[in-house]
């Protein structure tokens, strides 16, 4: 019976083993010598970069405006702090609170900003307004100065208080500018013992009620005194860093704070980003994956070792178990 004859595949195959078999220094050294040689100039020549500005082609043009954006001005990057929630005045708690504790951070953050007031603006704020705008406040301003002019003098909520209760006492019945402006300040005066109220359930320095309180704005008008979205149920605050240098400090910094404030104000969503978080972020998950892993295995082992001695000891001498 004649045998099929092997196929060019299978003979190259057994010539090949066969050599191996016969000649392994002629294999194994010439692999050996390129793999020092792989290794020489991946430590010579392999770099890691780590910069985001290297995902975005330089040849960009915005890019080009960007990087001459901040070496020009000196522009850090900014910090965000996201505020979520159903209730607008937690939220305004909320970036109150932090907002404060971020200006007084002098050291580390600048150009803290979570609301649109006027005193954010200068001194020349003013300026900034329509003459509509401008016309409306002055007018606001004139009804509601018979009530400014007496609770001025209110130091604190028990005198503010008192001083109600006497404009009510003494008033007289008759329509007047005083009268008028008294019952057009009750609403605001329903706010401000409401969030006088709400401050006493919560740890911390309240903030101050605002001009939105003063006034009986409604929701629309609180909106735009804060950076918000999504029709007040997110709230923002932004910061940045004083220097790049800062900016890890910056970011844990932030982070406290953030937790501080969230312990006295509760039932919110808060998240942080911008690019200095998202590098912080990133320089912290790289750290992790590239630490070795046999520290932790041998504090693993340690640790079943000590558990398994003091079991011992607790339990007395270890007896053989019968098979």
């Amino acid at each position: 019976m004649n045998s099929t004859p092997d196929s060019l595949a299978v003979r190259v195959l057994r010539w090949l083993s066969n050599s191996v078999y016969h000649y392994p220094r002629l294999f194994f050294y010439p692999q050996l010598f390129l793999f020092i040689v792989s290794i020489i100039y991946t430590v010579a020549k392999l770099e890691f970069n780590t910069s985001r500005d290297d995902l975005v082609g330089a040849e960009k043009q915005y890019h080009k405006n960007y990087l001459r954006y901040k070496k020009e001005f000196i522009a850090q990057d900014e910090l965000v702090a996201v505020v979520e929630s159903e209730d607008m005045e937690k939220n305004r708690q909320f970036v109150e609170r932090l907002g404060a504790r971020l200006e007084s951070e002098t050291n580390l953050f600048t150009d803290v900003i979570y609301n649109n007031d006027v005193t954010m603006l200068g001194k020349k704020a003013l300026l900034f307004f329509p003459e509509k705008d401008l016309k409306e406040l002055l007018q606001t301003l004139r009804d509601y100065w018979p009530f400014i002019q007496q609770f001025v003098q209110a130091t604190n909520l028990n005198s503010l208080f008192r001083l109600v209760n006497q404009q009510f006492r003494t008033a007289k019945r008759e329509e007047n500018a005083e009268n008028e402006s008294l019952v057009k300040a009750l609403p605001a005066m329903e706010r401000i013992i409401s969030q006088a109220s709400d401050s006493l359930q919560r740890p911390g320095t309240p903030p101050s009620p605002g001009l939105t309180a003063l006034f009986n704005a409604g929701k629309e008008a609180e909106q735009q005194i804060y950076v918000t979205f999504a029709d007040g149920h997110i709230y923002i605050v932004t910061a940045r860093a004083r220097s790049d240098a800062l900016n890890d400090k910056a970011v844990q910094r932030l982070r406290e704070l953030v937790a501080q404030t969230k312990s006295e104000v509760p039932g919110i969503n808060v998240g942080i980003t911008g690019e200095p978080s998202r590098c912080w972020n990133t320089t912290r998950w790289r750290s992790r994956s590239t630490t070795p892993p046999w520290p932790r295995l041998c504090l693993w082992s340690w640790s079943r070792s000590f558990s398994s001695t003091a079991t011992a000891s607790r339990d007395g001498p270890l007896k053989p178990r019968s098979l």
